[in-house]
C-alpha cells in the first residue's frame, strides 16, 4: 500500500483534521477540512514532512496530535513532531535488523514496535516514547549519553504483524504472531507470559471496536480475503495454549463471525486481499475493510441474543448453563459498500474509481450516517458516507413525514414547509383526517377519517359495459379497502392517515371494550359487525351462558358446535370430560337456559345443535326479543334488515309493517311483492315484475327479500352473496336439511379462513380455527392490532398459540414506538385478566421477568428482603449481621438485608445510597420527620420547596451502564446538566453519551 490516510480522533464539528501519508514518497502531509458541502471536500495543508526514512508502518499519536512514529525497514523506529522544523526525529534502535511490520502507540505515550521473526531475539518492543522524547531533547545530552533500551520486551524467535492498544485499558495491547496465534498482553504483568491467545492464522490488520472493546477484528495474508472478528472474554489462557501446560481440558473458542471471502474474485488466482481493516468510531460494530481491488466495504455487525430454551442470558449477552457460559454470536445486518464500485466482479473497477485509503471520521455525514474519508488512486480525497441506510423520507412512529427537499425544484403535493425546515432545505407533513374524497359514493367516516362504504359501494354494483357486476360482500370489502387505503391521486397527508391507523385507534380506546371498538370502527361495517358479535359472545361468557357442568362452549363458533370441535385443549373447555354424550347434554341444557324456541323450519337429527348456532349467529330470538330487536332497527333507519329478519323467522307480518314504516318507493316497492308472495301469486308476468324491481335495488337485504319473493327459495337468497355472511350463515342454519348444512358450513369455513375474510368469525368463532383466519387477514388488511385485540379473548386462556404469542409481541413493540407506554400498559392488563379463569385462578399469560437487580459488593446476593430470592450458594453470615437484626433499625433500605454492609456512596455527594424502607419502624420515622420538614417549608412561605412534599424519585439509585459509578438521580441530574463526563476523578467514562451509543 503507497498511500494512507488517517483522521484526527480529536476533531470536532468547528475543527476537522487528518493525516495523509506518502508512503513511496517518504512524506505526509497534516490537513485541515474547510468546506464539505455533502459532495466536494476541500481541505488546506497545515505542515509537510519531507524525507522521511523508508518506512513500513506508522501510527499517529491519540494522546499529543504533535508525535508520529514510523517503523523502518532496518528495524528502527523513528519518532518525530509535526510542525516543528527545528525538532530533531530521533530513533529507537533494534539489535538485529530487520523490517518492521507494525507500529502502535496508546494513549499514555508507550509505543510498540512489532519486527519481523529472527532467531534468539524479541519481535514486540515496548518503549516509553515520552521518556525517550525528553532524553533526546535534553541539554545534557551528549554524545555519551546511554542507548535507550525498549522497557518491556516479548515475542522471542517470533514474528510479530500487527498492533493494536485498547484504548479504554492503555496497559493491554493485542499482537498478532505470524502464522500462529492472536495474544493479549498486560503490561502490567512482570512475567512476559500473555494473558490470552486465539489460536488464527488471521493475524494482519488488527482492529479494535472504539466503542465495544471486547471484540476486535482481524484479517488473513497475502491472497486471503478471510476477515475474523473475536470476543476478547473467550479466548484460551496461557497456561491452556500448549505454552508448557499442555492442557487439554479447556476447550477452544473460535471467532464469533466469519467472512471467508469478504471480496469477490473473478478467478482463485486474482483473488484481492485484505489492505486495511478499521472500525468506525461513531457507530457500535461498524467494520470497514479496503481489498486491493480497489473496493471498500463496510460489514455492519449486532449481537446474536438467541439463548436456547436450557439456558438465561445476561445483560453483556453471555449465555449460561449452570457454571459454565457460552460464547455469545454476532450477526450481520448489511454489507454496506462504500463508493463506486462494479456490478461485475471480473470487469473490476476503472482505476480513478479505486479507494487505496480510507478511515472512518468521528462525525456524522450530511445524512446522519457514518461516513469515511478516502482517497482514490487519482490521490483525490474525499468524505463518503454510508448508503443505504434510510430512504428519502422519514416516517415517524406519530405520522410525521420528512424529506429532504435538496435537488429537488418543487416539494410534493400536500406537504408544508416553515422557517425552520426552509433553511436547511427539508419539508414536513403530518397524517391528516379530514380529507376530502375523490369518490363521491364514499362519505368521511367520523371515528377515523376514512371513507365508509354507501350506495352501489356497499350494494357491490360494479358497471362493465352494458351488464353489472354484483360482487360478494367480501369482495366489496376489499374493494372498499383498496379505495379508502390504496386510492391513487390522494395528499401525502392522506396516505398518511391510513399508515397511521392504528395509533389514532388506540389513542381513541380501540381495546377490549367491544362497543367502544364499534363505535371507533363505525366506517368499517365488517369490523363493526365482527365486534358487535364479540361483545354478545364476551357477555355470555361472562354470565356463564354457555357453561353447563363444567363444559365451556365460549366464545365458539357455528363449525364447532355444529362439528362438536372443541380444539386440541379439550381438557380447559370440558374440565376432564371427554363424552360425546355431556357435550350434547351441555348444548340442550344451554338452550333451555337461553330460551331458544324451537326451530320448525327444518326437520333435524341435532335439533339443539340448530338452535344454539342460530343464537350464535344473532337468530332464534324468542318472540318478544324478536320485536324489540326489528322495533330498534326500523328506528335507527335499517328498515329493509328489519323486514329480512323478521322473514328469517317465519314472521312476515312484522316485515310488512316494517317495510311500511319505510317513506321511499323501493321501500313502499318491496312491501308491495311481500304482501302478493304471502298471497300466494306465483306466475311467469309475477317474476319479470320481481326481476325488475330487483334491478334498480341497491340494498342486499332488499334484493334478498326479492329473492326469496320471486320463487320462494332460500335457496336463492343464499345465492345473494352481497348479503352480510352472518345472515346467510342463519338462513341456512333456519332452512338447509343437515348434510346440505353440514356441506355448505365445512365449504364456507374453508373459504373464509383462506381468503382472511373477517366476516368468517362467527363460524370459527375465536377457536383455534380462527387463528389462520386472523393471519390471512392480516396479511390481506394489514391490521395486526384487530387480530391481537380480537384473539387475545381465549387465546392463551382456551388454548396457546406460538403465532398469536408473537403477534402479542409484535403489537407490544408498535405501541412502544408509537410511544403509547400508558396504552401498552393498558393493554398487558387487560390481555391478563382476559387469559385467567372466570372465577379467579392464576392467568395463562405470565407477568414478566424482574429487569433489574441489586447485588451487594460484599455478599454477592440481591438486596431483596424476600428470602426466596436469596442465592442457595450464599455464605454463612455471623449472626450479629443476619437480616433480622437489620430490618427493625432506621438503616433498613441503606445496607444490605443479607450482611448488614452500606450500599455503595453516590459519586457526588459521598453519601450512602438507598433510602429507609418505609415498611420498617425507623423507615416511618425517617419519613415522617422529612414530611415535617417538607409541611415546615410550606408554611415558611418558601414557595415551590415544601407545597409537593418529599421528592422520592431524587433519591432512587442510577447506574451508569458504561462505568458503572453510582449516584442519587438529583445529584446525576444536577450534574449532568453542564458535564459530560463521570464525576468519579480519572475515570473517563462519557456517561451522557453511553445511551447514545447503545442505541446505534
Amino acid at each position: 500500500m503507497e498511500t494512507a490516510i488517517r483522521w484526527s480522533s480529536s476533531s470536532t464539528v468547528n475543527e476537522q483534521r487528518f493525516l495523509l501519508v506518502d508512503v513511496s514518497g517518504r512524506s505526509l502531509r497534516h490537513c485541515i477540512v474547510e468546506n464539505y458541502d455533502g459532495k466536494d471536500l476541500t481541505y488546506q495543508t497545515l505542515s509537510v514532512t519531507r524525507n522521511l526514512p523508508a518506512f513500513r508502518a506508522f501510527d499517529w499519536s491519540p494522546h499529543n496530535e504533535s508525535i508520529l512514529a514510523v517503523g523502518e525497514w532496518s528495524g528502527s523506529a523513528t519518532v518525530l513532531r509535526l510542525q516543528d522544523e527545528q525538532s530533531i526525529p530521533f530513533s529507537l534502535p533494534v539489535k538485529s535488523q530487520r523490517p518492521v511490520n507494525a507500529i502502535a502507540f496508546a494513549k499514555t505515550g508507550t509505543l510498540a514496535v512489532g519486527l519481523e521473526r529472527v532467531r534468539n531475539d524479541f519481535s514486540l518492543n515496548i518503549w516509553d516514547a515520552e521518556h525517550c522524547l525528553l532524553a533526546t531533547l535534553s541539554p545534557i545530552a551528549g554524545p555519551g549519553r546511554s542507548v535507550l533500551e525498549p522497557v518491556r520486551k516479548f515475542a522471542s524467535s517470533e514474528g510479530v504483524t500487527s498492533i493494536k492498544f485498547f484504548h479504554g485499558q492503555p496497559g493491554t495491547l493485542i499482537a498478532g504472531v505470524k502464522g500462529a496465534c492472536i495474544r493479549l498482553y498486560d503490561l502490567r504483568e512482570q512475567a512476559g507470559i500473555p494473558v490470552l491467545q486465539f489460536l488464527t492464522t488471521a493475524v494482519h490488520n488488527i482492529g479494535i471496536d472504539p466503542l465495544d472493546e471486547n471484540y476486535f477484528a482481524s484479517a488473513g495474508a497475502l491472497k486471503d480475503a478471510s476477515i475474523q472478528i473475536w470476543d476478547r472474554r473467550f479466548g484460551l489462557m496461557s497456561s491452556e495454549a500448549s505454552l508448557g501446560s499442555g492442557s487439554s481440558q479447556s476447550a477452544h473458542y473460535g471467532p464469533v463471525l466469519e467472512y471467508k471471502r469478504a471480496f469477490e474474485a473473478p478467478t482463485p488466482a486474482a483473488q484481492p486481499h485484505i489492505w486495511s481493516l478499521r472500525y468506525c468510531r461513531g457507530q457500535r460494530g461498524y467494520l470497514g475493510a479496503l481489498g486491493s481491488n480497489g473496493v471498500l466495504k463496510v460489514f455492519e455487525t449486532k449481537q446474536a441474543y438467541a439463548p436456547d430454551a436450557n439456558g438465561s442470558q445476561d445483560h453483556a449477552g453471555w449465555v449460561s448453563h449452570g457454571q459454565s457460559y457460552v460464547q455469545p454470536q454476532l450477526r450481520t445486518e448489511r454489507i454496506h459498500h462504500i463508493g463506486p464500485s462494479s456490478g461485475n466482479p471480473k470487469q473490476g473497477l476503472q482505476e480513478c474509481a479505486r479507494i487505496v485509503a480510507f478511515d472512518f471520521t468521528n462525525l456524522a455525514g450530511p445524512n446522519g450516517r457514518p461516513s469515511a474519508i478516502t482517497v482514490g488512486a487519482d490521490k483525490a480525497v474525499n468524505i463518503l458516507e454510508l448508503k443505504g441506510l434510510r430512504p428519502v423520507f422519514a416516517l415517524s412512529s406519530t405520522g410525521h413525514l420528512i424529506g429532504s427537499s435538496i435537488g429537488h425544484r418543487t416539494r410534493p403535493k400536500g406537504t408544508e414547509q416553515d422557517d425552520l425546515f426552509s433553511q436547511s432545505g427539508f419539508y414536513y407533513t403530518r397524517a391528516t383526517t379530514d380529507q376530502p374524497s375523490a369518490d363521491p359514493t364514499m362519505n368521511s367516516g367520523k371515528a377515523e377519517g376514512l371513507a365508509k362504504p354507501q350506495g352501489d359501494f356497499i350494494s357491490g354494483r360494479v358497471p362493465t359495459g352494458e351488464r353489472t357486476l354484483r360482487l360478494s360482500s367480501r369482495d366489496i370489502h376489499e374493494r372498499w379497502f383498496e379505495k379508502t387505503h390504496l386510492r391513487s391521486g390522494s395528499t401525502i397527508g392522506a396516505a398518511l392517515a391510513t399508515l397511521d391507523l392504528s395509533r389514532r385507534r388506540c389513542t381513541q380506546g380501540y381495546l377490549f371494550d367491544c362497543r367502544k371498538n364499534m363505535e371507533i370502527v363505525a366506517n368499517d361495517p365488517w369490523l363493526e359487525d365482527m365486534w358487535e358479535w364479540i361483545g354478545r359472545a364476551k357477555r355470555h361468557a361472562i354470565d356463564e351462558s354457555y357453561v353447563v357442568r363444567g363444559i365451556d362452549l365460549s366464545y365458539l363458533g357455528v363449525y364447532n358446535i355444529w362439528n362438536i370441535d372443541m380444539g386440541s385443549e379439550k381438557a380447559v373447555r370440558i374440565s376432564g370430560r371427554s363424552e360425546n354424550t355431556d357435550i350434547l347434554y351441555a348444548i340442550e341444557a344451554t338452550c333451555r337456559s337461553l330460551e331458544i324456541p324451537e326451530l320448525k323450519s327444518v326437520q333435524s337429527s341435532l335439533p339443539a345443535h340448530r338452535r344454539l348456532c342460530l343464537h350464535i349467529c344473532g337468530f332464534g330470538l324468542p318472540s318478544e326479543q324478536l320485536e324489540s330487536t326489528i322495533r330498534t332497527l326500523v328506528d335507527h333507519g335499517r328498515i329493509t334488515k328489519a323486514a329480512a329478519l323478521a322473514l328469517a323467522h317465519d314472521e312476515p307480518k312484522q316485515a310488512l309493517v316494517a317495510l311500511r314504516s319505510g317513506s321511499t318507493p323501493a321501500h313502499r316497492e318491496l312491501s308491495l311483492a311481500l304482501a302478493g308472495f304471502v298471497k300466494g301469486i306465483t306466475d311467469e308476468t309475477w317474476n319479470e315484475t320481481i326481476t325488475d324491481i330487483a334491478i334498480s335495488l341497491t340494498d342486499p337485504y332488499a334484493r334478498a327479500i326479492l329473492a326469496l319473493v320471486r320463487n320462494g327459495s332460500w335457496h336463492d337468497v343464499l345465492s345473494e352473496t352481497s348479503l352480510p355472511l352472518q345472515y346467510r350463515v342463519g338462513v341456512a342454519v333456519m332452512y338447509l336439511p343437515d348434510p346440505e348444512l353440514t356441506e355448505y358450513i365445512s365449504a364456507l369455513t374453508s373459504e373464509c379462513i383462506q381468503s382472511g375474510d373477517i366476516e368468517g368469525v362467527p363460524l370459527t368463532g375465536l377457536s383455534e380455527r380462527a387463528v389462520p383466519l386472523l393471519q390471512n387477514y392480516v396479511l390481506k388488511y394489514h391490521d395486526l392490532q384487530t387480530a391481537v385485540l380480537a384473539i387475545s379473548h381465549t387465546s392463551p386462556r382456551y388454548f396457546p398459540s406460538p403465532l398469536v404469542d408473537i403477534w402479542r409481541t409484535e403489537y407490544r413493540s408498535l405501541l412502544n414506538t408509537y410511544r403509547l407506554f400508558i396504552h401498552r400498559v393498558r393493554f398487558d392488563t387487560g390481555a391478563t385478566k382476559l387469559s385467567a379463569p372466570p372465577h379467579g385462578g392464576k392467568p395463562a399469560l405470565a407477568p414478566p421477568a424482574k429487569q433489574v437487580s441489586l447485588q451487594c459488593n460484599n455478599c454477592n446476593q440481591s438486596f431483596d428482603r424476600n428470602p426466596a430470592h436469596t442465592s442457595a450458594a450464599a455464605p454463612s453470615l455471623p449472626s450479629s449481621s443476619t437480616a433480622g437484626s437489620i430490618f427493625a433499625d432506621h438503616k433498613s433500605g441503606t445496607v444490605c438485608p443479607k450482611c448488614g454492609k452500606h450500599m455503595p456512596r453516590c459519586v457526588v455527594c459521598m453519601f450512602w445510597l438507598g433510602m429507609p424502607d418505609p415498611h420498617t419502624k425507623g423507615g416511618a420515622y425517617a419519613n415522617a420527620q422529612a414530611m415535617d420538614r417538607s409541611r415546615e417549608l410550606a408554611r415558611s412561605g418558601e414557595k415551590g420547596k415544601g407545597e409537593k412534599g418529599r421528592d422520592l424519585m431524587k433519591e432512587f439509585i442510577t447506574v451508569c451502564r458504561g462505568c458503572w459509578h453510582m449516584a442519587h438521580a438529583g445529584h446525576a441530574e444536577e450534574w449532568f446538566r453542564g458535564n459530560r463526563e463521570c464525576p468519579v476523578p480519572g475515570c473517563e467514562c462519557r456517561c451522557m453519551e453511553v445511551d447514545v451509543r447503545a442505541g446505534g
